[in-house]
């Protein structure tokens, strides 16, 4: 391209990022700490007042360091209007979804645009700007909503007077500071040469040297992204229905099964393993769009739809070995829906809560994370009883739900009493109990392979 028209397109040397959330403040830091200068905007004010003095507001590996070093070159707001002096933007906003509409909706994307464009059009003189949206989107949002949007509101052309790419998220929370920075790849979706080249050029700060980058179009970019968390479900749907195969069955190990699985390179070990039904902030909502996307098209999605039903199998299976006992009081240790982070948004152990809330067991529950504790009141108040130690939990119960894989819970079979029950899903309890069902697995085999799983390391991917 001859250096005339090159000049167009500037070179990036300050950022506007909207959204600071549990994703969004990590990225936008990373960016920051590699020497761009970052506008960092989000509506909560609160939040931005937080950030402005210094408060970490996210319990999430490496965020307090990274924010120190982000410090020199990141500037706090709640409002947009200085985004009119960056070369670019990166939205990273919430797309809500709930059970009655399984689309994410794209209001908030939309209002992070109208304030970006309102503070682009106050420029004295007009010069090209890149526009990444890092939401998830359901599929065809950008090219039906996005852009549009963008046109009419600054009545320039979209890649020509601006640059449009996707760039999703592949990070998990409790990672997402090394996810971001170390991912297996980074997708690139744009409809142009220069939007692709800019967006590159911008993430390439952040991501290690090397990092695979896979440029699609944006409407394939978006339906990889979802496409991608539903072939995750549907691995730990197998490896659940494994379990439930083993259980039925009986004297089968899913763990040996699955060890052998991994060996087959054309299957891997990732994700295959028994444990909780699926859940969190993304892998279920994830699955009811992509059903949502098929029916729209006048499709059937007989596998994802199989992938549901498998997790709601999963559910009625440890509820049964929890009820078999009649149990008066149960235990449900680790609220989150995963190790490492205080979000119970999808948690397993909320609907397994409720159902028992439901049959009038007495519910005590426990969590590491002191937020956990706290979302589980506020969502079930007086139905259950919170504590601040395993052993308290434990103390009244007559069985014991282990709902993650928190290395908190494996010493649980020294903590509980011999004539009471521990149901163990993941097969992460140490040791030897009379009353450990390790859900899906040889009782003998599952306590020498946990001995031996402690000096060397394990196929299986933790999810």
């Amino acid at each position: 391209m001859p250096p005339e028209t090159r000049s167009f397109y500037p070179v990036i040397d300050c950022i506007s990022f909207f959204g600071l959330g549990k994703l969004g403040l990590p990225l936008a830091a990373l960016f920051a700490r590699s020497e761009l200068r970052t506008l960092a905007i989000d509506i909560d004010r609160e939040l931005v007042a937080r950030l402005r003095a210094g408060q970490v507001p996210y319990p999430e590996p490496g965020l307090d360091d990274l924010l120190a070093e982000a410090e020199p070159r990141i500037t706090y707001a709640s409002e947009a209007r200085g985004a009119f002096g960056t070369d670019a933007s990166i939205i990273l906003v919430p797309t809500p979804s709930d059970a009655g509409h399984p689309e994410f909706s794209s209001r908030h994307i939309e209002q992070a645009c109208r304030d970006l464009c309102a503070a682009l059009k106050a420029r004295t003189e007009w010069r090209y700007h890149l526009i990444v949206i890092s939401s998830t989107v359901f599929p065809g949002t950008v090219a039906t909503r996005i852009a549009p949007l963008l046109e009419q509101l600054l009545g320039r052309r979209a890649g020509r007077d601006f640059g449009i790419a996707y760039v999703p998220d592949f990070v998990a929370l409790g990672d997402v500071v090394r996810g971001f920075q170390e991912p297996q790849f980074l997708l690139i979706g744009s409809d142009d040469e220069e939007s692709h080249a800019q967006a590159a050029a911008l993430f390439r700060r952040i991501v290690a040297p090397g990092t695979p980058i896979q440029h699609l179009s944006i409407r394939d970019a978006e339906l990889a992204k979802v496409a991608a968390n539903v072939f995750l479900c549907t691995k730990i749907s197998f490896g659940n229905f494994l379990a439930q195969l083993a259980d039925r069955l009986g004297g089968a190990d899913l763990d040996s099964i699955a060890s052998a699985l991994a060996l087959d390179p054309r299957i891997g070990g990732g994700f295959l393993r028994a444990g909780s039904p699926y859940g969190g902030t993304c892998l279920p909502r994830d699955v009811d769009a992509f059903v949502a996307l098929a029916r729209s098209v006048d499709l059937d999605a007989p596998l994802a739809s199989a992938v549901r039903d498998v997790n709601k199998a999963q559910y009625d299976l440890i509820e049964r070995h929890l009820l078999a006992g009649n149990p008066r009081c149960v235990a449900v240790l680790g609220l989150s829906f995963k190790p490492g982070t205080s979000v119970t948004i999808g948690s397993p152990a909320f609907e397994l809560v409720r159902r028992l809330a439901q049959r009038s067991v007495r519910v005590a529950v426990y969590d590491p994370a002191a937020d956990a504790r706290e979302s589980a009141h506020a969502a079930f108040g007086d139905a259950i009883t919170c504590h601040e130690s395993i052993t308290a939990c434990v103390a009244a119960a007559d069985a014991v739900l282990v709902c993650n894989s928190d290395p908190a819970f494996r010493g649980l079979a020294a903590k509980v009493a011999p004539d009471r029950r521990i149901i163990d899903p993941w097969g992460c309890v140490l040791g030897t109990h009379p009353g450990l069902v390790r859900i899906g697995r040889d009782q003998a085999l599952a306590a020498s392979l946990l001995a031996s799983r402690r000096r060397k390391p394990s196929l299986r991917a933790v999810r």
